[in-house]
């Protein structure tokens, strides 16, 4: 694995790739859209079961990581407090938590074919770009208020409860629909596009939510899909 990665304004560090978005958004999730789709996964019961099964290894290996960016957020309040800078080891730790995450999810929910790489990074060990993709950039600044303890996390949550709400929702709507998104893919070999919008769209809301309460960026999220 090739170790030395450019970020946003030029900085070079060991870990992950956090290419800048393509997006207005400092976190953006993207997906490559396959031509035809591998229908098995489609097969109703047989192909989620199927799913979860060869999941298993990335499922244990997350809850071990989760565990360890919990406890890890336990200090890196401290650099963004006294120095301004979330260090540049919490992007590759919990930024690449968030990548790995997201990647698991979507090919859950079908949005790719391409098995999730176990990985941090922005692409494969072979240097193959994902079908799914989560930038990320860098500032040059982080806001210290955010970084005061338990104050700054208190009023986080306060200002994310609309996006609670609205994500508490999409949830259960993104689980009913993928009662139905097997069928196009089953039948036509085609994921629809308006399943990138409402399911894509929901895991991309959800993991800028999720990076803006660890810290990753400081702009508020958008309410959106895009």
């Amino acid at each position: 694995m090739a170790l030395d990665s450019t970020v946003s304004g030029g900085e070079s560090f060991a870990g992950p790739s956090l290419e800048p978005p393509a997006s207005g958004y400092p976190i953006n999730v993207t997906y490559d859209r396959q031509p035809r789709r591998q229908r098995f996964w489609a097969i109703p019961l047989l192909g989620i079961l199927a799913k979860f099964i060869i999941l298993i290894p990335h499922l244990i290996v997350l809850y071990v990581i989760q565990f360890v960016v919990r406890l890890v957020q336990l200090i890196l309040w401290i650099p963004v407090l006294l120095g301004g800078h979330y260090p540049l080891w919490g992007y590759v730790l919990v930024g690449g938590t968030i990548r790995w995450s997201t990647r698991v999810t979507a090919f859950l929910f079908g949005l790719t074919d391409e098995y999730p790489p176990f990985t941090f990074r922005s692409a494969s060990d072979e240097g193959r770009v994902y079908a799914v993709q989560v930038r990320m950039e860098i500032p040059a600044h982080n806001n210290r208020f955010w970084a005061v303890p338990l104050l700054g996390l208190v009023v986080k949550v306060v200002i994310l409860i609309p996006h609670l709400i609205v994500l508490s929702v999409l949830g259960p709507v993104i689980y009913l629909v993928a009662l139905v998104l097997w069928i196009p893919v089953l039948f036509g070999g085609h994921y629809p596009n308006w399943g990138y919008q409402l399911v894509g769209g929901t895991i991309r809301w959800s993991t800028r939510v999720l990076a803006y309460l660890d810290g990753l960026t400081d702009r508020y999220p958008p309410f959106s899909f895009d």
